[in-house]
């Protein structure tokens, strides 16, 4: 039969063999400087949230259209990513005040990160650029397919509908037209700060013990 587990708390230079104990003096030892310690805490969730910000752009830096994959997304333009790194903020010097906050004002931001189904909201079907319909990024070359000059729609051998432009003696097919598009959800941004957070809990304690030790409070 094994023997009692015993569990150790170091704190101030101190071992308490009894964890209780430790613990306690580390409790009473927060309360006496509550702000200054929540100033650490502050710190460490900008440290965390700004790995996660740079976490997803790495994951996402893959150049079009290879980079596109089951959890990835092609860097095409840039603007969720960047997004992203700019939206965290840390608020509050209490506590009780203190909120971290990461995101995206990318109008796509939320079908990239929880999927969905796309449909037309003013037209009969949605326009899908084609290759010819991009740039080298990826990016479309025009904002609406409608920018284009000389363009007819058309039934594709497959029974698809597409927009093609005539360009002088060819013909180049520049959208399909859907009636809805279902996207995966491929951004993780919940499953990166999900899969963060333990490390993040424990880097806080660890930088909330050593501030603590080092200015001395509650000795």
């Amino acid at each position: 039969m094994p023997g009692p587990m015993n569990i150790e708390f170091q704190f101030r230079d101190q071992r308490f063999t009894d964890a209780s104990a430790g613990l306690k003096a580390f409790n009473d030892a927060v309360k006496k400087d509550w702000n200054g310690s929540a100033k650490v805490l502050s710190r460490e969730l900008k440290t965390f949230l700004d790995s996660v910000a740079q976490a997803l752009a790495s994951r996402h830096s893959g150049g079009w259209p290879g980079g596109t994959g089951a959890d990835t997304l092609s860097k095409r333009s840039g603007t969720l990513v960047n997004s992203i790194i700019a939206s965290v903020r840390v608020n509050g010097d209490t506590f009780a005040t203190i909120q971290g906050s990461i995101g995206s004002d990318a109008p796509y931001a939320g079908i990239q990160e929880f999927g969905g189904t796309i449909v037309p909201k003013n037209a009969k079907y949605l326009t899908v650029p084609l290759a010819a319909a991009l740039d080298g990024s990826g990016v479309p070359i025009y904002p609406q397919a409608r920018d284009w000059p000389n363009t007819f729609v058309a039934k594709s051998k497959a029974g698809n509908l597409i927009i093609f432009q005539k360009r002088g003696t060819s013909i180049v097919p520049l959208y399909v037209l859907k009636s809805s598009v279902t996207i995966p959800p491929r951004l993780g941004m919940k499953k990166t700060l999900d899969a963060g957070l333990p490390y993040f809990v424990g880097r806080a304690m660890d930088a909330l013990v050593a501030g603590i030790n080092a200015q001395g409070v509650g000795a």
